[in-house]
């Protein structure tokens, strides 16, 4: 178990709730048998906890908004780049999770296109081609230079990460959004109410939540921002392999929900 409380101790009168309840949640996860981990950051206040944080995952899509966030940064400085058009041949189009390989009438998208059916629809072939077009190299250096340390490690477009990794990328483009560009809301329009998403509305609060899903195997993850009075990081990785989908959906909105609560309460 790892987790760590940051001004939690300066909030005269709750601080000692608080502790029981991350306390009990951190119970909660330890009697999994398979990996679980969470991280928690308040935007505001920098009040953080979080549990195996440093515990390596497959990444599966959760780690497709990387790249995405790596060309708008670039757009901002030559907003054409997001009209380049791609070319997509046969051996691009990929299956699994998205709809462009339904759509093989098609065979020319711009950037934008791509990323758009990359956060939306999670979309395996627009993904792979958008980090095909910058280079895992490139995208690996830019995960390092924000100051992750598992950036595209791995043998495929996806790589690995642990929950550390997520908060430095989620810090990273929560401040990019603050930023209130035309293109930074564009991107943070396009991670709003994804096709496919695990955590239900009401365990974040009924509040935006900005976010990515990724599930590929023993993979099942969400991560993002949920936009209230204080907006906070939420990452949520697991590995439950032997549970059914309806089970691990379940699992995951349980961890969500105990962490909005203890958010409410720092908050207050």
């Amino acid at each position: 178990m790892q987790y760590s409380i940051s001004s939690i101790n300066n909030i005269k009168g709750k601080s000692k709730k608080i502790k029981n309840k991350i306390y009990y949640l951190n119970k909660l996860l330890l009697k999994q048998n398979e990996k679980v981990s969470y991280a928690y950051k308040n935007l505001v206040t920098g009040d953080m906890f979080s549990f195996n944080i440093d515990v390596c995952f497959y990444s599966a899509s959760s780690i497709k908004f990387l790249v995405c966030l790596y060309i708008y940064e670039q757009a901002e400085n030559n907003v054409s780049l997001l009209d380049t058009k791609i070319k997509l041949l046969p051996e691009d189009f990929k299956s699994g999770s998205g709809i462009l390989k339904d759509n093989l009438d098609i065979v020319e998208y711009t950037v934008r296109d791509l990323i758009y059916y990359t956060l939306k629809e999670s979309d395996n072939t627009a993904y792979i081609k958008l980090v095909k077009f910058v280079t895992k190299e490139k995208l690996r250096e830019y995960g390092l230079s924000l100051g992750a340390i598992h950036t595209m490690e791995g043998k495929d477009e996806f790589g690995i990460i642990n929950a550390s990794d997520m908060l430095v990328y989620l810090s990273h483009i929560a401040d990019y959004f603050s930023k209130n560009t035309i293109l930074s809301n564009e991107l943070k329009n396009n991670m709003l109410d994804p096709s496919y998403q695990i955590i239900k509305s009401k365990n974040v609060g009924n509040n935006k939540f900005v976010r990515k899903y990724g599930s590929f195997g023993i993979a099942f993850h969400e991560v993002g921002i949920v936009y209230d009075k204080n907006p906070y990081i939420l990452v949520i990785l697991t590995q439950k392999n032997e549970l059914s989908d309806k089970r691990k959906i379940k699992y995951v909105n349980k961890v969500a929900k105990k962490i909005n609560k203890i958010h409410e309460l720092l908050r207050r």
